[in-house]
């Protein structure tokens, strides 16, 4: 088959996915799956193979992170519920002090962003978040985006929310490794994004309703700080000490007992126990053991579905040799191979307005083309999760969220969410090219 026809056909399943979702409101997971039914069709794959094929690519795809998803999303609820995140927020303000709230409020944020949806975030904080602008005088501008911002760049880039997640898999990273490297990208990201925000000057109140609702809540009883943050550090640092223990002590009996508590899907389990410390004698009730976790269930439910999809778009893309013919015409053109996904990400976070969307999909794409690229897994993970950050704007549920819950216009929107999105962005994918032109990844 003629290499520009299957070019062709694979860049046109690339563009009617996008159409499908943005331009005709079709969810992600359906989007995907016509898309790739189309492209099986016209590279020429028998129609009695099509079928098998996406299951195929789905099963081998999502075996490895499914439950990891889904109990990433039980241990949001618990933070959401509990208002462990008011607690975790409420202690870094008073450690970064009166004067550098904003990054109190970003970094807050960004440890939350790691279990908790980015959107979820906003709601949950904007009450405290709109009181501590009036209290510094500080415009809602600069606050509500470093609220989002946080959340933001650790959901695209650091496991176990579920873009980081389903990226890691399709690529083959340990999830350890995408945890450790996500963070170390991350924290340039946000540093820049703050700086950012700071420099903006445009006045906007908080919305008088949070400022009432914070009011009320201010009797509300809130768990310690260390007790909120229990849950989001332990599966961390027993997926670390798992890597640790079978780097260096490979075989061993400590290796060996790490390999089950230090295994992702351990961890987290570990981790939803630990949070049961956040609820109290409540935690034996039925909305606690059978309501929070249907509700985390149908969280769940929706990026498991398209990450699977991804890796059936995936196993097509490999069938065909599409991947070895897109970096054959990249090598011609002598652009780094480094940039194929950070611009691919990007496009994709642009057109459909979800980060989420772009690092699972550009991850699914690039994978059949890593060594023809000639970048690793870790890089190509990066590289996805820093594009998948820039320009969100307002084809964004996040960004709607954001802006109406500050206050901001959508012109006030788009100078902030537009701009420390682009700014975090390009700062953590130009952090990406340099690690991987230095050769650590």
């Amino acid at each position: 088959m003629y290499t520009a026809y299957i070019l062709t056909a694979f860049a046109a399943s690339i563009v009617l996915m996008i159409v499908l979702i943005s331009k005709f409101k079709v969810h992600p997971a359906m989007g995907i799956l016509l898309s790739v039914i189309i492209l099986g069709i016209v590279i020429g794959t028998p129609l009695e193979e099509i079928a098998g094929t996406i299951n195929k690519g789905f099963a081998n795809t999502i075996e490895s992170i499914a439950i990891i998803i889904f109990l990433g999303c039980i241990l949001g609820k618990v933070l959401e519920q509990t208002n462990a995140a008011v607690s975790i927020t409420k202690s870094t303000v008073r450690m970064f002090g009166t004067k550098n709230v904003i990054w109190a409020i970003a970094v807050s944020s960004a440890i939350l962003g790691i279990p908790v949806f980015a959107d979820s975030v906003v709601i949950l904080l904007i009450p405290i978040v709109s009181v501590l602008a009036v209290e510094t005088g500080k415009s809602m501008i600069s606050y509500g985006g470093a609220l989002y911002l946080g959340a933001l760049v650790t959901h695209s880039l650091v496991p176990p929310t579920p873009g980081p997640v389903a990226a890691a898999a399709l690529l083959g990273l340990p999830i350890s490794d995408a945890i450790i490297w996500g963070i170390i990208v991350s924290v340039p990201s946000i540093i820049a994004g703050v700086l950012y925000l700071e420099r903006l000057k445009i006045p906007v109140q908080p919305k008088e309703e949070y400022l009432i609702a914070a009011k009320n809540a201010d009797n509300a009883v809130l768990p310690s700080t260390t007790k909120s943050l229990i849950p989001i550090i332990v599966p961390i640092v027993l997926i670390m000490l798992n890597t640790f223990f079978n780097t260096y002590f490979e075989k061993s009996i400590v290796a060996n007992i790490f390999s089950f508590i230090g295994d992702p899907l351990t961890a987290l389990l570990i981790a939803c126990f630990t949070s049961t410390i956040l609820i109290g004698p409540e935690w034996k009730t039925k909305k606690v053991l059978n309501d929070w976790v249907e509700e985390s269930i149908r969280t769940a439910a929706m990026p498991i579905i398209v990450t699977g999809l991804g890796g059936s778009l995936a196993i097509f893309i490999k069938n065909a040799k599409v991947a070895e013919q897109i970096a054959e015409a990249i090598a011609n053109t002598a652009i780094p191979g480094i940039l194929i996904p950070i611009l691919m990400a990007a496009i994709i976070h642009v057109i459909t307005g979800s980060n989420t969307l772009g690092v699972m999909t550009t991850a699914a794409l690039v994978q059949p083309m890593l060594e023809i690229l000639d970048i690793s897994p870790l890089a190509a993970f990066l590289a996805s999760g820093t594009g998948a950050l820039m320009f969100k704007h307002s084809n964004s549920s996040g960004f709607w969220v954001t802006t109406s819950m500050s206050n901001m216009t959508l012109t006030q929107g788009i100078i902030s969410i537009g701009g420390f999105s682009t700014v975090a962005g390009f700062v953590g994918a130009l952090v990406t090219i340099i690690l991987q032109l230095i050769g650590l990844i």
